[in-house]
């Protein structure tokens, strides 16, 4: 419950302004590879430039990479885990379902991250979908829908 009452907060505050100046923006990652991989070198610049403030936290790292107040979806499940006691690693994993496409119905991120000092880096992230019904499988896979 903190978690996802965590990301509504994190969500809330990506929409709200500022009136310090103007903010280098991400403009999202490139399209996926054949086998889902998505590219995160980019992004660690941004994190490590003027992107630092999305660096303070998985979740807001994730939120920013995957661009996601721009997605339009009917559902966005975001979840968040750290193994054990230690927390200097975190896989965040990102469900958008209920797409408006007439072949994907859902995407799937997952995305691993570490924090070699005291902001958080991209070690990798990969996208897998579902189709809708009749347009391929119906599981999340890196197969295309048809």
């Amino acid at each position: 419950m903190k978690r996802l009452l965590l990301v509504v907060a994190v969500l809330a505050l990506m929409g709200c302004g500022s009136s310090s100046g103007p903010k280098a923006e991400w403009s999202g990652p490139a399209p996926a590879g054949a086998d889902g991989t998505l590219g995160v070198a980019d992004f660690n610049d941004f994190l490590a430039g003027d992107g630092q403030d999305f660096a303070g936290s998985p979740v807001m790292a994730a939120t920013e990479f995957l661009r996601l107040d721009e997605v339009d979806a009917g559902t966005a499940t975001v979840v968040s885990t750290a193994p054990g006691e230690v927390r200097d690693q975190a896989t965040v994993v990102v469900t958008l379902d209920q797409l408006l496409d007439d072949s994907v119905r859902a995407a799937r991120y997952r995305l691993e991250l570490e924090r070699p000092d005291s902001d958080w880096r991209l070690r990798s992230a990969t996208v897998t979908h579902r189709c809708q019904p009749g347009r391929g499988h119906a599981g999340f896979s890196t197969q295309p829908c048809v």
